[in-house]
């Protein structure tokens, strides 16, 4: 197939593993450092492990806060504000990766730079619900 130059192909690729990947880095660095600091501030020990724990848990999103607090919901019982973020922004991610998805075509730079810029979108916004969350359960 040959294409020009006006055009690029929507495919999933490593790179959107790559940039999810480097936002859930960013996203657990931004959650360690929370936690340290909310043990120094607070004067709380949340152990190592506890710690490594809600970091990893961003990867969860919105979840993040009831792992990172079980006190302030029980952890049989999920708030609803929790999961309906949750199911919003799983929602949302699956929006933002249907066009590379199901279309796998040759697409217009317009269209393959929108379709790179709501996945990008939806990502921060997964990362950042996550990072929302984890405050104010840790608050």
């Amino acid at each position: 197939m040959v294409m020009n130059s006006t055009h690029k192909t929507l495919r999933l690729t490593r790179w959107h593993l790559g940039l999810w990947l480097g936002l859930a880095a960013l996203a657990g660095g931004l959650s360690l450092w929370a936690c340290l600091r909310y043990n120094e501030v607070a004067g709380t020990d949340k152990s190592p492990v506890h710690i490594a724990t809600i970091t990893v848990a961003v990867l969860a999103g919105p979840l993040v806060g009831p792992v990172a607090n079980p006190h302030h919901a029980n952890p049989f019982k999920i708030p609803s504000s929790v999961i309906t973020a949750t199911l919003l922004l799983l929602g949302l991610q699956f929006l933002a990766l249907a066009p590379f998805l199901f279309v796998k075509r040759a697409v217009s730079w317009v269209a393959f730079a929108a379709a790179w810029a709501g996945f990008i979108v939806a990502a921060c916004a997964w990362f950042g619900a996550a990072l929302i969350s984890l405050g104010f359960h840790l608050g």
